[in-house]
């Protein structure tokens, strides 16, 4: 028997029931309107909803967790008798649990022989972001994976075992913090949320933030300017203390006011990495508190990739290219100190094992002892969590 299954999430605003009411509905009848047996909602909706309505929106659909309980996350791989699981999960949509997520979803679904519907929340505070990711997946394969709204027709019951569709679901990538390439715009995305909803949290329209001649300070440059456009407001409401020729060609391409300022919110470029192994502490709103230093080279390059304005492509690249550092390494050992708490004989160990065909053992060494001298755990901060700093996978 072929169902059409829907994921949906809705946007939750604090302290805004009726608006969040319409838009619960609207997913509803979205899903309704495509024909539709039954729709995952994402946990966690406010008790000021008007479920009677609710309920009489949804008719005859099945709607998780609103008239159905839906499973919870850590339960996906548990279900061995029944044909479809369907999970509100509760976890940020950060940048590695958007495939944290889509593994679960298909490692499950292949295990139990099921169809798997899995709804994220949509929305967050500034620190924690939810991007409203939907997955629905079947014997292993995902047949739907979109932010917002997702839906697919599936068959029930479907008994037989396939061969998960994306070969790499089980490898370990030896940059284990490095996204794939689709990922590169959603975290500038995350960044620019979240920056958005702090300046709305806090009732700020200016920016300021100094620039300099690394891919860190560029990329809270790049989540400025995404912030106030999703916000509507001028460039010129950046304010930002530019460092170097480069830079300054930079800021004159975006059109943000080249000059340092007092006035708003303050925005502070420090990664991750400068806060493990320099320790390097937040002073404002770090928009790149969890970027990894690798990463944030990666997605400014995407910037400059995909910009359209050779002007100020040619020298963000220039400023990448400039970092030389082999940040890679560094940030591979910060993932497992993380993520996995693993001893130092085994962190080296690893870093050995996989880098000794495109390092010098002396580049190798080095990078152990700078950190093992030098790191320390990143102590919380004012800023969003685009990559988790602990291990959430539950399987």
């Amino acid at each position: 028997m072929k169902i059409k299954i829907a994921a949906a999430a809705p946007e939750i605003l604090p302290g805004r029931p009726g608006q969040n009411m319409a838009n619960v509905l609207a997913a509803i009848s979205q899903a309704r309107a495509d024909g539709a047996a039954l729709l995952v909602l994402p946990a966690g909706l406010p008790e000021d909803m008007n479920r009677g309505a609710l309920e009489r929106q949804a008719g005859k659909m099945a709607v998780y967790p609103l008239t159905r309980q839906s499973l919870p996350r850590e339960e996906l791989l548990h279900h061995h008798d029944l044909d479809v699981l369907c999970c509100s999960a509760d976890t940020p949509a950060t940048a590695s649990s958007h495939y944290d997520n889509v593994h679960l979803a298909a490692l499950s679904s292949h295990e139990n022989m099921a169809v798997v519907v899995m709804a994220c929340p949509m929305g967050g505070d500034g620190g924690r972001i939810y991007t409203g990711q939907c997955i629905i997946a079947q014997n292993g394969a995902i047949l739907a994976n979109a932010d917002g709204y997702a839906t697919a027709r599936v068959s029930i019951p479907s008994r037989e075992k396939a061969v998960p569709a994306d070969d790499d679901l089980h490898e370990q990538s030896t940059t284990p913090w490095t996204p794939r390439p689709e990922m590169l715009p959603r975290i500038l995305r995350l960044q620019g949320d979240a920056l958005a909803r702090r300046m709305l949290a806090c009732g700020a329209t200016q920016l300021s933030l100094a620039v300099g001649r690394d891919p860190s300070s560029l990329l809270a440059l790049a989540a400025c300017v995404t912030a106030v456009d999703r916000l509507k407001l001028s460039r010129r409401n950046i304010h930002a203390d530019l460092t170097g020729n480069r830079a300054a060609r930079i800021g004159a391409a975006l059109g943000i006011t080249p000059a340092a300022s007092d006035a708003g919110l303050k925005v502070d470029a420090t990664d991750l990495t400068a806060r493990a192994i320099q320790g390097v502490r937040p002073e404002h709103y770090a928009v790149n508190a969890t970027i990894p230093r690798s990463v944030a080279g990666l997605v400014v390059r995407h910037w400059a990739n995909t910009c359209g304005n050779m002007d100020l492509s040619v020298p963000i690249r220039s400023i990448v290219m400039d970092d030389a550092q082999p940040w890679v390494l560094y940030d591979f050992l910060l993932h497992f100190s993380l993520l996995y708490d693993m001893p130092k004989w085994a962190l080296a160990r690893l870093l050995d094992d996989t880098f000794r065909d495109r390092y010098k053992d002396r580049d190798i060494q080095q990078t152990l002892d700078c950190f093992f001298d030098n790191y320390r755990r990143p102590q919380p901060c004012d800023g969003p969590e685009v990559f988790p700093l602990e291990n959430r996978m539950t399987l």
